[in-house]
């Protein structure tokens, strides 16, 4: 595989090596079974970044989060990259070849952009991974592992995604069952604050369900059932909420002013003659097919509702968020310009200081000999116009260098101008 570069970063004055690479995988292309194997706990990842500053890196952003493993990082090729996330993920290179990710300089940059946007997240807009972004720019710092490149690339990425959180609507709305669910509760609480809720069944759906209760309701009276009381017990333990065995299953269903049915049984699992007292109650029957018994559907005390709803409402939400991509494309095309202006002057600095020196130390030789000729003349005024007048140059080949369309030709000509 050849790569290839769009400019070289040697040229930018932010590394010694030529480019700047993303090595990795993600939900686009693996799986969860293969996005396991190639996951990275917090210690490998120190591990890993501690290798690359052994062998001499040059800054290294290290990304692993459960849809994602990814390193950023500078290079001259991507192959000792790709060497090292292998080694620490422990896998072989023909293991890794049919999921990888490898994108160089500007591709690289704009991944993490749409990254840390949310627009490559696997549920689109989900913004938590800037939180994750900002984690491993952390561990960057902490092991002495990151530049100014990074240190202004990942700026400039937190200020992209607060913008596309703050300027689209990339994130409003339900983009899961789960979470349409949670948006039922909410509407809930209006008429009723802090009930008494009851989860059963905490599958894969039963758990994210679990997670958004308690982190987006601040509801304190939530109960886990499942089929297996020990994995009730470890996610009850993990949230800080209550559980039961199913053997109290009617006791639950009793108390409960809301409860949600995640089971995945063949049949129905709540029933109308589980419940002795009759009062109001929402059911939210996340299950397929569905496990709220239909007689609870009909009648009037229960407010019951289905998977189809909920899909329903996370879909036309997922709709409207595709909808707001263009838009949250143009905010990142207008960050990632914002960055790119910034290396611009990373290659015209050195070469501007260098003139300025050298004008400095004409403009120094030229007071010299003016106060010589005019002894009676204000030292302090004739400094201060000197040094205006240097200002205005030097801004002036700034103002040009930054507009020019042969940068590189340009420069050339000030090195031998000015004999730099």
């Amino acid at each position: 595989m050849g790569y290839f570069c769009d400019r070289n970063m040697k040229e930018f004055e932010v590394s010694r090596f030529a480019n700047f690479f993303l090595v990795g995988i993600d939900h686009q292309k693996a799986d969860v079974s293969v996005r396991e194997r190639f996951s990275l706990s917090d210690e490998q990842a120190n591990q890993l970044v501690q290798k690359y500053r052994n062998e001499e890196g040059d800054g290294i952003l290290v990304l692993s989060t459960c849809n994602r493993t990814e390193l950023y990082a500078f290079a001259n090729c991507p192959r000792n990259l790709i060497q090292l996330f292998c080694e620490f993920t422990g896998n072989s290179k023909e293991a890794f070849e049919p999921y990888q990710n490898v994108l160089q300089n500007r591709a690289a940059i704009e991944h993490l952009f749409r990254v840390s946007s949310g627009l490559e997240s696997k549920i689109l807009g989900d913004f938590e991974i800037i939180g994750q972004v900002k984690k491993a720019y952390q561990r960057s710092k902490e092991l002495a592992m990151h530049n100014s490149f990074l240190d202004r690339l990942i700026n400039i990425s937190v200020q992209c995604s607060k913008r596309v959180k703050n300027e689209t609507e990339l994130s409003t709305g339900a983009a899961s069952v789960a979470f349409a669910a949670v948006l039922q509760v909410k509407q809930y609480l209006k008429t009723k604050s802090n009930p008494s809720v009851l989860l059963y069944g905490i599958g894969k759906m039963g758990r994210t369900t679990c997670e958004n209760l308690v982190n987006q309701t601040g509801i304190s009276d939530i109960t886990l059932i499942n089929r297996t009381e020990e994995k009730a017990m470890r996610l009850a333990d993990r949230f800080g909420v209550k559980h039961l065995d199913l053997d109290h299953l009617k006791e639950g269903l009793n108390k409960a002013d809301i409860i949600i049915v995640a089971t995945g049984a063949a049949e129905a699992t709540v029933k109308l003659e589980d419940f002795k007292e009759t009062k109001s109650r929402l059911l939210l029957d996340l299950s397929m097919p569905r496990n709220v018994a239909t007689e609870l559907y009909a009648d009037p005390h229960y407010t019951v509702i289905d998977v189809d709803h909920l899909s329903e409402v996370a879909e036309e939400s997922i709709r409207n968020r595709q909808s707001q991509i263009p838009l949250a494309e143009t905010i990142i095309d207008q960050k990632i310009g914002e960055f790119y202006d910034w290396l611009e002057t990373r290659r015209v600095a050195p070469t501007l200081q260098a003139m300025r020196s050298k004008m400095d130390s004409w403009k120094e030789k030229e007071l010299k000999t003016l106060q010589k000729k005019f002894p009676e003349m204000p030292v302090d005024q004739a400094e201060y116009f000197a040094s205006q007048m240097l200002n205005r140059i030097t801004g002036q080949f700034a103002r040009k260098l930054k507009n020019g369309a042969d940068l590189n030709g340009d420069l050339r000509t000030i090195h031998h101008i000015f004999e730099l």
